[in-house]
């Protein structure tokens, strides 16, 4: 066969294999939708609502009860720069303390006056939950993680697209030299 021949071949099966690029990408959308609603369900239905709730535990009970025990008011909650992020590394809602009238930590989370309160525990275990499904690595020795999938998708999407935008330009420069 000629290599004018394979053009012409090439060019012919163009066609069908733009149209198979097309559902294998509308397939790859309908995955990435699907997972986008996931990521927004773990997101804001679990690990949201845990950092509200334990948000408004802290400064409705938590520091109350502080108050009573410790004494030296106002207290107030600090949160830390990683407190309520979504990361596989540093997401957390451990990155607080309770801090009295001087600035001085009166109870933290595994640290200073820790009770191992359940309610907070209870909050940040479901958080901690809720993180790791959304962030796990592929690489990590699992599969679940949902934000890192999807963005397997988009890059596969991608990928299919470009193939795709070739084979249909394509057909006007292989016309040309196939037999």
């Amino acid at each position: 066969m000629s290599a004018s021949d394979i053009l012409r071949q090439m060019l012919n099966n163009a066609p069908d294999e733009s149209t198979e690029i097309s559902s294998s990408i509308s397939q790859i959308q309908d995955q990435i939708d699907d997972l986008t609603d996931q990521i927004d369900g773990v997101q804001n239905g679990l690990c949201a609502v845990a950092q509200s709730e334990l948000v408004a535990y802290l400064d409705g009970t938590k520091v109350p009860e502080l108050e009573a025990i410790y004494g030296d008011t106002p207290y107030s909650v600090s949160y830390g720069g990683t407190f309520g992020t979504i990361d596989y590394s540093t997401g957390n809602i451990t990155d607080w303390q309770v801090l009295d009238s001087t600035g001085g930590v009166v109870y933290q989370y595994s640290g200073t006056h820790w009770d191992s309160d359940p309610y907070i525990t209870e909050r940040i275990t479901n958080y901690t939950f809720g993180n790791d499904y959304l962030t796990r690595p592929l690489t990590s020795g699992a599969t679940y993680g949902l934000i890192p999938a999807k963005t397997n998708l988009q890059t596969a999407k991608a990928i299919l697209q470009e193939n795709k935008d070739k084979i249909d330009n394509s057909e006007n420069i292989l016309k040309n030299y196939a037999s």
